[in-house]
């Protein structure tokens, strides 16, 4: 891979987290489940480890319906090797109540695999955090 190919996939890469963000702040479930590849693992912190797309719909569908989520992140890291990337980052997460209520703030680190489809779109193999 040259620089230039290796510039160009950590660039989509990017708006791929960003994409997953922005379907996550706009209430869009959906659109971040289309960021994950379907044997999606998670391994956040204080929960067991699963995987899969159901698993990840059962896990933010009840967010997405009862929090308006407003987010931030901060990359550390991107390494692309062929079709696998990794990102690294620090995160925020604010979490308002939609019926009024104390709203939640979360904050940790988080790393992100991701593979490359054949369709050239990367998606979130694993999430990994700290929270």
């Amino acid at each position: 891979m040259t620089d230039t190919d290796t510039n160009t996939a950590a660039a989509a890469l990017r708006a791929e987290v960003a994409a997953w963000m922005g379907a996550l702040d706009g209430g869009d479930l959906e659109g971040v489940l289309a960021c994950c590849h379907d044997d999606i693992v998670l391994a956040n912190a204080g929960s067991p480890t699963d995987r899969g797309l159901g698993t990840m719909r059962e896990c933010y569908a009840p967010r997405i319906a009862d929090f308006d989520i407003r987010s931030g992140w901060d990359e550390e890291t991107l390494v692309v090797h062929g079709g696998t990337g990794v990102v690294v980052g620090r995160y925020a997460v604010s979490m308002t109540p939609k019926d009024g209520g104390e709203i939640r703030e979360i904050a940790g680190r988080v790393a992100l695999t991701c593979v490359r489809g054949a369709d050239g779109r990367w998606r979130m193999l694993a999430d990994v955090d700290n929270t």
